[in-house]
């Protein structure tokens, strides 16, 4: 998430900060603690040289409170003069340097040992033991260290709690748009601050308002074409079945079977264009066997069975359409409407609507798509790919279900599942039952 990247980020820098920090504050305390004792050293050198140049009686070669400090008078030869039995003694350098004596770290410092009018016989030397002043610099090292690393930890915690109240626009933001339905988009934000999140909401708001009067431009378009198809095709229809019930023609009974494929059409571009998808349906006792059978039989030879009503709660002229269309999908799919088998089967639980065909069938691959707007799996039968996504949306409306299978003679099987009227009547009665008095 943002939030814990950002804050991982803000934990990351402030870390490298305060090590940084602390490093440099140990450099600094280091330095100024070695200015310090090679400034010891050099003044307790020079106290050292006076006093070996004016010796003055009672006066001590280093000043009280020098403990940590080691003096050596060493001969020319390489011998501890002073004080005697110290067997190694320190080693000479030109300026105050590290070494490891007597097996402690020491800083040491040495200068040529004088006597009378400037005669050498040896040095001075002089050397600090730092064993207690590395140790304070370790301790400082450590304690800066965990106090750089507790830091971050509660700044980063801090950070956190920040971040997500600041970013908390943004997933609202985030979920919001997530949230958009595609076939009708509404966005409903919280007011928003007047920053970056707040403009990036201010935009998308823009977009989604964009999108829905460019959509119901569209529909107002298509409402419009598809009015104005319907009016003349209802009368060609109507005049071409008129003239098919008296006359025996091929020609006329495909002029009217086209005639009324298009009026089809032209009813499922309505049905879009009103948005009516979209719209709650006002709902009556619909015996589903009853709608069937009336819809097959403007499909000469499509055969038709029942096992009881099928009464369901459902608005008519909708499952009408869903019955339709699947009859339809199947007779162009068949070889002939002889082989469009339409079954209504029930149960206590459930109403069940099986048509099937002989055609080719639907693969895996087509099945994922089958239902999406504008689909056709078979362009050489024509089809404007909006019946089955007609279909899926009326029957999702209802609170049903549509499953594709292959059908017993080979082609496809597409059964709707629907409540029984008695299902949707004892799920009202719990819902009551349970509602609080």
């Amino acid at each position: 998430m943002l939030r814990i990247r950002l804050g991982i980020l803000v934990m990351a820098a402030l870390l490298t900060a305060l090590l940084a920090s602390a490093l440099l504050t140990v450099a600094l305390f280091e330095r100024h603690q070695l200015q310090e004792m090679s400034a010891l050293l050099e003044r307790e050198l020079d106290r050292v040289q006076a006093l070996m140049s004016s010796p003055e009686i009672g006066a001590n070669l280093l000043e009280a409170g020098t403990q940590v400090l080691t003096l050596q008078l060493v001969g020319s030869d390489g011998a501890v003069v002073v004080p005697e039995g110290d067997l190694e003694a320190l080693p000479v350098t030109e300026t105050p340097s590290w070494v490891t004596w007597d097996d402690r770290p020491h800083l040491v410092a040495s200068d040529p040992w004088l006597v009378g009018s400037g005669f050498v016989i040896g040095t001075v030397r002089l050397g600090y033991d730092a064993t207690n002043a590395l140790a304070v610099r370790s301790n400082l090292r450590n304690s800066l260290l965990w106090a750089a690393g507790v830091i971050a930890v509660v700044a980063g915690a801090v950070a956190l709690l920040v971040l997500s109240r600041q970013l908390r626009p943004l997933t609202q933001l985030a979920e919001e748009a997530a949230a958009l339905e595609p076939s009708d988009p509404v966005l409903n934000l919280p007011p928003m601050r007047d920053d970056e999140v707040g403009r990036v909401g201010s935009a998308l708001a823009g977009a989604v308002g964009a999108i829905r009067q460019h959509r119901q431009a569209e529909r107002d378009a298509l409402a419009g074409v598809a009015h104005e198809l319907a009016a003349p095709l209802t009368v060609v229809a109507g005049q071409l079945e008129a003239l098919a019930a008296t006359q025996e023609s091929p020609q006329l009974h495909a002029a009217r079977d086209a005639a009324r494929e298009l009026l089809h059409t032209s009813q499922d571009l309505l049905t879009l264009a009103r948005g009516e998808l979209n719209m709650a349906l006002e709902l009556s006792v619909v015996p589903l066997a009853q709608v069937a059978e009336r819809v097959c039989a403007e499909y000469p030879g499509v055969s038709f069975t029942a096992a009881g009503a099928g009464l369901v709660l459902g608005s008519p002229e909708r499952l009408a359409q869903v019955v339709r269309n699947l009859v339809r999908n199947a007779v162009q799919a068949a070889s002939a409407p002889a082989a469009v088998s339409v079954v209504v089967g029930e149960t206590e639980e459930s109403v069940t609507l099986e048509v099937s065909d002989d055609g080719p069938g639907v693969d895996e691959a087509t099945r994922e798509r089958l239902f999406d707007r504008h689909f056709t799996q078979r362009e050489s039968h024509g089809g404007s790919g909006l019946g089955l996504s007609v279909v899926h949306d009326l029957v999702m409306a209802h609170g049903g279900g549509i499953e594709v299978h292959a059908g017993p003679a080979g082609g496809a099987l597409f059964r709707v599942t629907l409540a029984s009227l008695e299902a949707d009547l004892g799920a009202d009665d719990d819902a009551a039952d349970s509602a609080p008095a």
